[in-house]
Parts: structure tokens; C-alpha cells; sequence
């Protein structure tokens, strides 16, 4: 049966559970580019509840980061088909990733267990235009053997274009048009709101049900929202109501504010509907209508800082090997964000806007300050706007805190500061307020001291992406071969789920952290 997880994982098919959109197969391990693939064993190597909370609602989901290239030919015998042709949101199916991915043993196994090889996605894409939008010849090959054909190319770029215009328009803040996709686009009335479960400077975050299934909705801090929510929620105590009525009265934020929010709100959106990889939040819909401004996407278990917190607090810390699988699913991540076409700069990561769903990944969020680079050679001059925690100073690069030109190695940067605390568990420079830490790197130049027990291939890496000059930190691909070599040598393993530890903290509740 399909799994869903906690979230659509992205929006790509994702093999979990002994399932790939409908195939009983084995329990996905982590290949050489980080991600996942085919385990030894035909049981699901975490022990979160079966479909999760959150769900992308059907969403069929095939690997953590990919597929892989060596599917042991043991599983053939294993697979028993029920719905091998299943999609996500953008009906696109776990021959569609693998296609793409360049990953020609799944494509033979998909074909050989009978997937559609000429299913189409919902911009009219069948697999073997993936296969040959991205050069892989050898999988186009193998598509063809098996009867695949190209879908009309002029049609399909026509709706590639037309998707794309409309992300643009949003992310420069132009007004949304009649080109935008119908199927993101919902009726505000169709969330039931559960709890409260996230909060920022301009904006909360509730655990919603929405067609079915359990998802995380973003709003601005507005009366209008809050007031319906509260409504719909029936909540029976009057004494409650009133007191949580004067609360939102407190908390609301000004009109300047609130467009500020909006601006912001409207970019995220614009930019999040583009991202489908399992190790970034999948956005699921949204609704721009009468004066209400909801986004819903998968809900999480927790964020890495609820991870740190507890830790802290149980004076416990992460397992080695679960450091080095969140490293490389962060870089994962943060890879697919910088080699999409234009690349995207996060420009904010931090351990609140990590979030990790119930099956133990790593999913990145937040993109409220994520920037579209028209032109990678072309670099920027802007001064970064905060998002109003202080904790952004302290995983800033020191040529944003300067206000001087960079590029998207600032998430290079960010990235060495958040493997760092996991490796400590403590954040870099602990004793000291955000901003004069961000001042110590980027004025004084010093960067935090490393202990002597940390891996020297770990030690070089980190001090590598955090390097002074920025054309000297590595790639987000660069990062993620030398974290699959380093594991490949200490862990002797390829899994990367991590073994979750019980925390009595929020990690167990099923909430996230904004900012």
C-alpha cells in the first residue's frame, strides 16, 4: 500500500516502508550522492508510526534525496505490485524521479514490474522527456526498449514556461495572474484547524486537516484568520475564547508590518512552488483570497533547535552517525536549491527553519528571505533584511553581517555553523549574544574552535565551507561526496535514517518552530 510518511517527502516518490508508490520492496539506505536507496533487508529501517501525521495525502515518495543507481536485483522477487504507476501532487511518479535522476537500474526495475512509460505528469512530461532534458542517454535507452515516447516537446515547454513566468511574477513581487496552477490554489474554508503548533515575529503556524490528512498551515498574524480559526475550533470554554480573542488583539501586528509580511509571505509561496526534493518542506497549496493568506505544506515532527533543546536539557547529544546524516541531508537539500534553474539562495538557514519529519529526515524550511539569482555569474549588493531573532546573526556569513557582495556560498557558511552545533551541541560561540558573534567572525575574523576528538577529515571540511573567502568554500555537491566517503569509512553503513532517541520535548509533539 502507499506510503505517505509525514509529507509528501518533497513531492518526489520515496521508497519507505518496503513501498515505492505501491511496490512492496526493501527498506531504503543512502547512496554515493547522500540519498537513499534499496537496503538489505525488506523492513523499514525506522520505527515512526506507519503513515505518519502529516502526509502529503497520497502523495507516493521514492527516495530521501534520489534514487539510486545499484538496485540489488534481490528485490525484483520481493516487489508485489498494487499501484506502481501512483504520483504526487504534480503527478509525477516514481519513473518520472528516476528517469531524471539518471538512475537506470530503478527505471529497469520500474519498466520490468510494468510501470507506464509514457505517464504524464501534469505539465504533459512523460519519463523518457526527463531522461532526455537531462542527457541521460543510457536511461533514454532503456525507456525506448520498452516503448516510451517523447510527449509533444512545443506543448510541453508551453506549460514548463507558463509554470515558471508565474513563480517569477511572485518572486518579484508582481500580483499572482490566471497562469498560476488551479490545483495549489484553495478555498481557505477547507482547513479545520486543530492547534497552534509555531509562531514567529509576523506569523503562526497551525496543525490543520485538510482533505483528509494532517498538515502544517502558515498564516500572518491577522484578526481575520485568527478570529475564523478560533470560530471553527468552538472552543467551549467563553472564558478561553475571550482570552485568547485578547491575546490576538495584543499580538496583532501594523498595517506597515503586515505588508512587510506579506511581501515576504507572497516570495516564499512564489519560490516554494517550484521545490520538489525530500529534503526540503513541501509546500501543498495556498490561498491568496479575500484578505486571507494561508499556506499549507507538510507537517514535521519537530526542528533541529527543538532537537538541541531537549538534548540540552536531557544533557544528552546527537549520535555520530545521525550528525553526519543530517550534514549530508541538509547538503542535499541545500544542492538541489543551488543548482536549480535560476539558482535559489536560502539566505537564513538555521537550526529553527531545519524541521525533521517522523521518519527521522531532515527537510529544510523557511524560505521568507530565500532569493532568485536571475544570473549565477551575477552577483548582489543588498543589505540583508533579518528576519527579527537574533539567532540569524550568529550562522551569518560575514560578508552579509558587512553588507558587502556575495553569493550563494553565504549558505556554504551557514551550513559549517549548523554542523558545528551538531557536532558540540552547543552553538558556536555559546557565551556570546548573536550579533557579537556574527561580529567576531566578520570583523575580528576568528571562527569557533574545533575540539581535538573531531574526525580531521570533518575538522578540514568545516573550516573549508567556513573559510573567510568565499570562492574558497566547497559546493554543496563537493560536501556531500566527501560526507558519503567519510561514512562509507567510520559507519561502514549506507542507511541514513537516524535511530531516534525519546525526548520529552516538543520533538515528540508533532510541532515546529518559525521564525
Amino acid at each position: 500500500s502507499l506510503s505517505t510518511g509525514s509529507g509528501g517527502g518533497g513531492g518526489v516518490v520515496r521508497m519507505r516502508t518496503g513501498s515505492i508508490g505501491g511496490i512492496s520492496v526493501k527498506a531504503p539506505t543512502l547512496d554515493l550522492s547522500g540519498s537513499r536507496r534499496l537496503g538489505k533487508n525488506g523492513t523499514s529501517s525506522n520505527n515512526s508510526p506507519g503513515g505518519g501525521t502529516g502526509g502529503g495525502g497520497g502523495v507516493s515518495q521514492t527516495s530521501t534525496g534520489g534514487m539510486t543507481n545499484n538496485l540489488d536485483a534481490s528485490s525484483t522477487k520481493k516487489a508485489t505490485v498494487v499501484d506502481i504507476n501512483k504520483g504526487d501532487y504534480d503527478h509525477r511518479t516514481a519513473l518520472h524521479l528516476a528517469a531524471s535522476e539518471g538512475h537506470i537500474d530503478v527505471v529497469k526495475f520500474l519498466c520490468k514490474r510494468g510501470a507506464n512509460v509514457n505517464v504524464e505528469d501534469r505539465w504533459g512530461g512523460r519519463p523518457l522527456d526527463d531522461a532526455l532534458e537531462k542527457d541521460n542517454k543510457h536511461v533514454a535507452e532503456v525507456l525506448r526498449g520498452h516503448g516510451a515516447t517523447s510527449a509533444n516537446s512545443n506543448v510541453l515547454k508551453n506549460n514548463f514556461r507558463k509554470s515558471i513566468r508565474s513563480v517569477s511574477k511572485h518572486s518579484s513581487g508582481m500580483e499572482s495572474s490566471d497562469e498560476e496552477d488551479e490545483n495549489l490554489r484553495v478555498d481557505f474554508s477547507e482547513l479545520e484547524m486543530i492547534e497552534r503548533i509555531g509562531s514567529g515575529a509576523f506569523g503562526e503556524i497551525y496543525k490543520c486537516r485538510w482533505r483528509g490528512i494532517l498538515v502544517a498551515a502558515k498564516c500572518i498574524k491577522a484578526s481575520k484568520i485568527q478570529k475564523g480559526w478560533l470560530l471553527k475550533k468552538q472552543v467551549q470554554s467563553r472564558d478561553r475564547l475571550s482570552e485568547r480573542m485578547e491575546q490576538i488583539k495584543q499580538a496583532s501586528i501594523t498595517e506597515e508590518e503586515k505588508e512587510l509580511a506579506l511581501e515576504d509571505f507572497r516570495k516564499e509561496t512564489a519560490i516554494m512552488r517550484r521545490l520538489r526534493h525530500p529534503n526540503i518542506v513541501m509546500m501543498l497549496a495556498y490561498s491568496h483570497t479575500d484578505d486571507v493568506e494561508v499556506m499549507i505544506s507538510e507537517i514535521c515532527r519537530c526542528s533541529l533547535l527543538d532537537i538541541f533543546r531537549a538534548n540540552a536539557i536531557n544533557n544528552s547529544h546527537l549520535p555520530k552517525r545521525t550528525q553526519i546524516i543530517y550534514a549530508q541531508q541538509l547538503a542535499a537539500g541545500m544542492n538541489h536549491l543551488h543548482k536549480s534553474r535560476p539558482p535559489i539562495i536560502h539566505r537564513d538557514l538555521k537550526p529553527a527553519n531545519l524541521l525533521v519529519d517522523f521518519s527521522g529526515t531532515l527537510k529544510i524550511a523557511d524560505f521568507g528571505l530565500a532569493k532568485i539569482r536571475p544570473n549565477p555569474e551575477q552577483n548582489e549588493v543588498e543589505a540583508f533584511q533579518m528576519t527579527g531573532e537574533t539567532g540569524s546573526y550568529r550562522f551569518m556569513a560575514p560578508e552579509v553581517f558587512r553588507h558587502e557582495e556575495y553569493s550563494e556560498t553565504v549558505d556554504v557558511y551557514s551550513y559549517a555553523m549548523i554542523f558545528y552545533y551538531m557536532l558540540r551541541s552547543i552553538p558556536p560561540w555559546s557565551g556570546l549574544s548573536g550579533v557579537d558573534a556574527a561580529t567576531k567572525a566578520a570583523v575580528d575574523g576568528e571562527r569557533p574552535l574545533i575540539p581535538r576528538d573531531v574526525d580531521e577529515r570533518i575538522s578540514t571540511l568545516l573550516k573549508r565551507c567556513w573559510d573567510e573567502n568565499p570562492k574558497g568554500r566547497p559546493g554543496f555537491d563537493e560536501i556531500i561526496t566527501s560526507l558519503t566517503i567519510y561514512s562509507h569509512d567510520v559507519f561502514h553503513t549506507d542507511t541514513d535514517n537516524p535511530d531516534w532517541e525519546p525526548h520529552e520535548s516538543k520533538c515528540m509533539q508533532g510541532g515546529c518552530v518559525i521564525s
